[in-house]
C-alpha cells in the first residue's frame, strides 16, 4: 500500500511538473506584492481628464517627421528563427514549434553574451532612422531585462540587462529610443488556457465565469503586474521616447481604463509618444477587437499598405524579412527588394506617416549579414535623396500628379518615379516650377509648362531600379 501511495505521489509530482509552465520559475516570481496591486487598484479607480492625443508636450513634438523606424522582434525565439510567440501555436499559419513547452525550452539557450547594437544601429542611422523600438517583452512573456515578477533573464542569464546596453547604444548613434512592450502574458499563472495554444480552438471557448468578483481581483492581480514592470522600463533607463503596447486583456473584464493608463504612464515620462494598442484594437493579435483610436499615434495599417491618412500622427509597421520567421529572425536571410521598401515607403510619407521596418536580429543579437547590404544600398539612396523622404512633408495633393508626391513647405515639391513607371510624369503645380532636378544626378530635368500643368519624362538609360526623385522648385 505504501508502494503504491508513493508511486501515486511521483505520478501526481511528474504530472504537476509537466503542467506547469515549462521553465524554471520559482512560484514566487508570480506572487504579486500587495503595493503592485494597490497601486494598480488606485490609478484604474481614480476619475481623470481624458488625456489629450497627440501628447501636446514640447518633447514629443518629434514623433511626426522622424519618418523612419527600425522595430526589432527579439527574444528567445531568436535562438530559432521563430515567429515570436506565435510559434508555440499548434497548427498557427505562422508558427513553427507548435506547442509551449518546446518553444520555451529556447530559453535555455539563450545566451547573446556578444551582443553589441553599436553595429547595426550606428549603420541604420547613417542610412536615416531615425529612432528604432525593441521588445522589450513579447507575449511569451520573457523580459530581455531582469524583472521583479515574471520570466526574464533574472532566471536565464544571470540578470543581465539587454535594454541597458540597447538604450545607451541608441543614444551613442542619435536613434530615439522606442520600447515595445506587451502587457498579455500568455506565461503568466491562469491567464491562457489550453485551447489558447491550439489554431482551431483558439479564441473560441473560454472558461465560464462563476466569481465574478474573484475574477476582478485576479485581472487587478495581474494589472499590478504589468504596471510594475511598465514602471521598470519608464524608470530604469533614463527619457525613453516611444512606448509602443501591444494589447491589454483579460478574461471577463472589458474595462481596460484607457484614460487612467495613458495619463500614469505619461506621469513618468512627460515626453513619451504612445502607440494606440493599449486595449481593443484590431490587430491580427485581436481580431474581434473595437477598433479605438487610443493614442499619441495610430497603427491601422499592420503589414497592409497605407490607403488614408487616418490620424494627425500615425505609423505603418511591416516588415522587410520574407524568408522565415515572421516578426523573428529570418534564418535565410531573405529581403524584400528595395523597391518593395520604397513603394512602402513613399506611400506612407505622401500621407504623412512614419514607417516602422521590422528586421529580427538573431540569437546572439546581430543582424543578418544580407542586412547590411540592404542598408548599404539604402545608404546610398539616402546620400542625395534623404530630403525626400526624411521630415518630409506630405503630397500636396494626391489628385495633383500620376505619381507619388512629397513636400518640403510650400515651395518645395518630389516627384517619386518608382520602378514600373516609364510614362511620362504629370503634376498639376497651378504655378511654373523654377526649375526641375533628378536628385541622384543634380542635373536639371526639361519640362513642358500649360496652364499650370507641368510634364516631364526620365530618360531610360537614367532609371534606377529604387526609387528616382525629381526635386520641383518653385
Amino acid at each position: 500500500m505504501r508502494k503504491k501511495l508513493f508511486l501515486l505521489v511521483c505520478l501526481s509530482v511528474v504530472a504537476s511538473l509537466a503542467h506547469a509552465q515549462f521553465v524554471k520559475v520559482d512560484p514566487a516570481d508570480y506572487r504579486i506584492e500587495k503595493k503592485d496591486i494597490d497601486r494598480a487598484r488606485k490609478i484604474i479607480s481614480t476619475p481623470v481628464a481624458k488625456p489629450v492625443f497627440p501628447n501636446p508636450h514640447p518633447g514629443a513634438q518629434w514623433y511626426p517627421d522622424a519618418t523612419l523606424g527600425l522595430f526589432m522582434h527579439w527574444g528567445i525565439h531568436s535562438v530559432a528563427g521563430l515567429q515570436p510567440s506565435w510559434a508555440m501555436i499548434s497548427g498557427y499559419i505562422y508558427g513553427g514549434i507548435s506547442n509551449p513547452k518546446d518553444y520555451y525550452a529556447l530559453a535555455d539557450k539563450f545566451h547573446p553574451h556578444n551582443y553589441n547594437p553599436d553595429k547595426y544601429l550606428k549603420a541604420c542611422k547613417e542610412a536615416g532612422f531615425t529612432y528604432a523600438v525593441l521588445t522589450t517583452r513579447h507575449h511569451d512573456g520573457y523580459a530581455l531585462y531582469p524583472s521583479k515578477y515574471g520570466i526574464s533573464t533574472k532566471q536565464y542569464d544571470g540578470g543581465r540587462d539587454y535594454l541597458k546596453t540597447y538604450v545607451e547604444s541608441c543614444r551613442r548613434n542619435g536613434l530615439r529610443v522606442g520600447f515595445y512592450y506587451s502587457p498579455g502574458d500568455w506565461h503568466y499563472p491562469g491567464f491562457s488556457y489550453d485551447t489558447d495554444f491550439n489554431a482551431k480552438t483558439r479564441g473560441k471557448t473560454k472558461p465560464v465565469i462563476t466569481d465574478s468578483v474573484g475574477n476582478y481581483r485576479e485581472y487587478e492581480k495581474f494589472l499590478g503586474y504589468v504596471l510594475a514592470q511598465i514602471e521598470e522600463l519608464l524608470t530604469r533607463y533614463g527619457k525613453i521616447d516611444v512606448l509602443w503596447l501591444d494589447g491589454m486583456y483579460f478574461h471577463g473584464v472589458k474595462d481596460m481604463h484607457n484614460n487612467q493608463i495613458y495619463a500614469w504612464i505619461r506621469s513618468l515620462q512627460p515626453d513619451i509618444v504612445i502607440n494606440d494598442r493599449w486595449s481593443n484594437l484590431v490587430t491580427p493579435d485581436n481580431p474581434g477587437g473595437t477598433d479605438l483610436r487610443v493614442g499619441d499615434f495610430t497603427t491601422p495599417f499592420e503589414c497592409s499598405m497605407p490607403t488614408y491618412r487616418p490620424s494627425k500622427w500615425w505609423e505603418e509597421c511591416h516588415i522587410w524579412t520574407c524568408g522565415g520567421g515572421g516578426w523573428g529572425y529570418d534564418k535565410t536571410g531573405t529581403f524584400r527588394p528595395l523597391s518593395w521598401l520604397f513603394d512602402l515607403f513613399t506611400q506612407t510619407r505622401s500621407m504623412a506617416g512614419n514607417l516602422l521596418i521590422n528586421v529580427g536580429p538573431d540569437g546572439n543579437g546581430d543582424m543578418h549579414p544580407h542586412f547590411y547590404q540592404e542598408i548599404d544600398s539604402l545608404k546610398t539612396w539616402m546620400g542625395h535623396s534623404k530630403e525626400s523622404l526624411i521630415g518630409a512633408g506630405p503630397s500636396p495633393g494626391i489628385e495633383r500628379s500620376n505619381v507619388r508626391l512629397t513636400s518640403r513647405g510650400k515651395d518645395i515639391w518630389y516627384a517619386h518615379l518608382l520602378p514600373g513607371f516609364n510614362k511620362q510624369v504629370s503634376v498639376w503645380t497651378e504655378r511654373k516650377p523654377k526649375k526641375l532636378i533628378l536628385m541622384r544626378t543634380g542635373e536639371e530635368v526639361p519640362f513642358t509648362d500649360l496652364d499650370g500643368y507641368i510634364t516631364f519624362k526620365i530618360a531610360p538609360e537614367k532609371r534606377t531600379p529604387i526609387d528616382d526623385v525629381v526635386k520641383i522648385i518653385f
